[in-house]
């Protein structure tokens, strides 16, 4: 049975103080925006005029910006992840800060580059992304400080997610080790795997992943209603994982249950601006819901309208408590 809005809401003002760790890579985005004014004579690309009064944006990208909505949610994130001891790493560590994260727990790896995704646009339209930065694997030693710091933490976590951008923090035998301690002290897991990395969301609570990456994990396409039932049921038996989440963009949800359950969750009619960030959305709002008492199903379609209303909003960005009321309250 759908709740009813009132019931949502009820769901929704349980998120404060909800205590969440995030285990991943942490990024740092950065928004360049000027005025469109006209092709290039030296080539057919755009010229973008930056004239002093164009604006320069950061904010937490991948994990950090996971992080980041659930602090704007009401939630208390704690980060788990290495940073390098760079400049982006320090305007990374600033930005979290500034919405009131603290970053005592994100390992600094000397030697390491925090990754830097540059969008250039004019007209709230991206024109050109440059990515800086080296992947690599953290080090031993870096992988044992965070076991030990979730540990530490552990007793006071009400859930635990897993964003994985292959930039290096999400190393398998550090995903094991505390994958399996959350579930012994029954913390739910929520795990946002790679399709080159799928095995860290094997026996997760959830496993969340968007259309494209789901069809990179089954091996083939999922365009229709018959073909994306069969192979979410064959992924969701995969992963050996209690729920199966998939996102569509624009064209809603597929939740998959382990009894063999699936619920269609319809995408919100309104214009997208676009998707940078929307799936880190999804798990913010996706967790917090199921650990404020939701059923996942419910849980997933609170985190379908915080899609949407991310999906409004130009460029990397969190959304609060408030705008997603008002998402619940014009869908019922």
């Amino acid at each position: 049975m759908r709740k009813t809005q009132t019931q949502l809401t009820n769901i929704l003002h349980r998120f404060d103080g909800q205590m969440i760790g995030v285990l991943g890579d942490f990024m740092l985005d950065e928004l360049l925006s000027g005025n469109p004014t006209r092709i290039s004579p030296e080539a057919p690309v755009p010229i973008a005029l930056m004239d002093g009064k164009a604006g320069r944006e950061f904010s937490p990208g991948g994990a950090g910006n996971v992080a980041a909505n659930l602090q704007a949610l009401g939630g208390r994130p704690i980060p788990f992840g290495a940073i390098g001891s760079d400049e982006s790493g320090t305007q990374l560590c600033h930005e979290l800060q500034a919405r009131g994260i603290n970053c005592g727990t994100l390992i600094r790896e000397s030697g390491r580059i925090t990754p830097r995704k540059l969008r250039i646009a004019a007209n709230r339209r991206q024109l050109l992304r440059l990515d800086f930065e080296k992947p690599a694997p953290i080090s031993v030693k870096t992988s044992g400080l965070l076991a030990r710091s979730f540990a530490r933490w552990a007793p006071k976590l009400q859930a635990l997610i897993i964003s994985d951008y292959q930039k290096g923090s999400v190393q398998n035998e550090l995903c094991i080790e505390i994958s399996t301690l959350a579930r012994q002290r029954r913390i739910p897991v929520f795990v946002d795997p790679n399709p080159e990395h799928p095995e860290i969301g094997r026996h997760a609570t959830a496993v969340i992943s968007t259309l494209s990456e789901a069809e990179l994990e089954a091996g083939r396409p999922m365009r229709d209603r018959a073909s994306l039932k069969t192979a979410g049921r064959q992924l969701l038996a995969g992963f050996d994982c209690s729920y199966l989440l998939i996102t569509r963009d624009a064209g809603g949800m597929t939740l998959f249950e382990k009894d063999g359950t699936v619920y269609e969750i319809a995408g919100a009619a309104r214009p997208a601006c676009e998707v940078a960030g929307v799936h880190d959305t999804v798990l913010a709002a996706l967790a917090l819901a199921f650990c404020s008492g939701a059923e996942m199903r419910d849980a997933a379609e609170i985190a379908n309208l915080a899609a949407g209303q991310a999906a409004m909003k130009f460029g990397t960005s969190e959304i609060g408590q408030q705008e997603l009321l008002q998402a619940i309250i014009g869908n019922r």
